[in-house]
C-alpha cells in the first residue's frame, strides 16, 4: 500500500480522483429508446414485436448478429435474421443479451489499459453470458432479474480503462514492480470500490434490484444475507476468474484485474464441473 502512495507522490500527479469518477458517472449515456422498447416486449414474451423494434437500430442488430454467431454458442449456420435470433434464444437469454448490448455502448472505442478491441470485448461478454446461463440452468433459476446480473460485470473493466487511460506512464512504473491491483488503486484514490461503481451504473440504467444484489454479493466483503443471492454472487466470482484465465484472454492483461478468493467460492467450487458439464 505504501508503494502505491509513494509512486503517486513522486510523479506529483494524482492519477484519478473522486471528481473524475463523478464526471464519468454523469457522462454515462442513457439507455436508447429502441432498446427500452425492445426489452419491454421481451418481458411480455412478445418476441416478434421485440425483433421488429430491435431491427430499427442497425448497431443493435449488428451486435446481436455478431454475438450469437460466436463459436461458444455452437451454431453451425450463421444466423442473421433478428426475429430468428430472438426465437431461437428465447425471452430469457435475449433479455440478458440486450443488457450486454447496453453495456457495450459504454465500452471505449479504443482500449488503453487492457489489450481489448470491440471483437474481443464481445467475446468476453459472450463467454460470461454462456457460462452464467449454464450455472443458472444447473441451479434451476429462470428469473429475468437474475439473468441480467452477469451483463453488468464487465462495467468495472470499462471503468478502469476509461479512468486510468491518461495515466499509462504511471501505471507502467507500477507494473514494473508488481501486478497492478486496480480495485485497490481505484479505492485508494476515490474511496469507491469497483463493485460499488458497477452497482451505481446498474442503478442508473435501472437494472433489477436482484441483479445489483448479486453483484454486491460477488465478493466476501458483502452485507448481503440472503443465502441464494450469496451463492449466485459466489458463482459470478468464480465465472469471472475462470473466463479471464482462459487462453484467449491471457494477453489482454485482464488476468491481473481480479483477485481470486478460493475460500469465498468454496461452497460452490465442487459443483463447477457439474454445472458446466462438457464445457468445463
Amino acid at each position: 500500500m505504501i508503494f502505491f502512495v509513494k509512486i503517486i507522490k513522486v510523479k506529483g500527479v494524482l492519477m484519478v480522483n473522486r471528481k473524475d469518477l463523478e464526471n464519468y458517472i454523469k457522462n454515462i449515456p442513457p439507455a436508447p429508446d429502441i432498446l427500452k422498447r425492445t426489452i419491454e416486449q421481451v418481458q411480455k414474451q412478445e418476441l416478434k414485436k421485440a425483433g421488429d423494434i430491435a431491427k430499427q437500430d442497425i448497431i443493435l442488430l449488428k451486435y446481436m448478429q455478431n454475438l450469437i454467431n460466436k463459436p461458444i454458442y455452437g451454431f453451425k449456420n450463421k444466423i442473421t435474421d433478428i426475429t430468428q435470433i430472438f426465437t431461437i434464444l428465447g425471452a430469457d437469454l435475449i433479455y440478458e443479451l440486450l443488457h450486454h448490448y447496453l453495456l457495450s455502448l459504454l465500452s471505449p472505442k479504443k482500449w488503453h489499459i487492457f489489450n481489448l478491441n470491440e471483437s474481443s470485448f464481445n467475446e468476453l461478454q459472450a463467454n460470461l453470458s454462456f457460462y452464467w446461463g449454464k450455472v443458472l440452468e444447473y441451479e434451476k433459476i429462470k428469473d429475468k432479474e437474475v439473468l441480467s446480473a452477469i451483463s453488468l460485470v464487465p462495467s468495472a473493466i470499462i471503468v478502469c480503462d476509461e479512468l486510468f487511460q491518461n495515466s499509462i506512464q504511471e501505471l507502467d512504473i507500477l507494473s514494473d514492480s508488481s501486478i497492478i491491483d486496480y480495485e485497490f488503486l481505484l479505492y485508494r484514490l476515490t474511496k469507491v470500490h469497483l463493485k460499488r461503481l458497477s452497482i451505481k451504473i446498474g442503478k442508473y440504467w435501472e437494472y433489477p434490484k436482484k441483479s445489483l444484489d448479486i453483484i454486491e454479493a460477488s465478493s466476501k466483503t458483502t452485507k448481503i444475507t440472503d443465502s441464494q443471492t450469496i451463492r449466485l454472487g459466489q458463482w459470478i466470482h468464480l465465472i469471472l476468474f475462470y473466463v479471464l484465465s482462459k487462453p484467449i484472454f491471457i494477453n489482454t492483461n485482464l488476468n491481473s484485474f481480479i483477485k481470486f478468493d478460493i475460500d469465498y467460492i468454496q461452497p460452490i467450487y465442487g459443483d463447477f464441473e457439474n454445472a458446466l458439464g462438457e464445457y468445463f
